[in-house]
């Protein structure tokens, strides 16, 4: 049976979100947009986001934190693996 190619919405790390079709693939991504060696990624934990945390709306971190969307939808408007979305530290 083929592996699914459709793009889900994986957390890597602690802070950042990016839209991929597998784990490795997820790393490769933050790995790419960092300008890093892959190798630097291998021992990350990459973790499949669920349902609740895909609605859950982001804030901008400045005044008037106004609601700037959220993974779910930033996921919709994408067609192949790419950075979603990060926090700082």
């Amino acid at each position: 049976m083929p592996e699914e190619t459709f793009l889900k919405c994986y957390q890597v790390g602690d802070l950042d979100y990016v839209a991929a079709t597998n784990e490795d693939e997820a790393r490769k991504v933050l790995a790419e947009m960092n300008g890093d060696d892959l190798s630097i990624y291998v021992d990350w934990d990459v973790e499949l986001v669920n349902e609740a945390k895909l609605d859950k709306q982001w804030v901008d971190e400045d005044p008037p934190h106004a609601q700037c969307g959220c993974l779910r939808q930033w996921l919709a408007e994408v067609t192949e693996p790419t950075y979603l979305m990060g926090t700082e530290g």
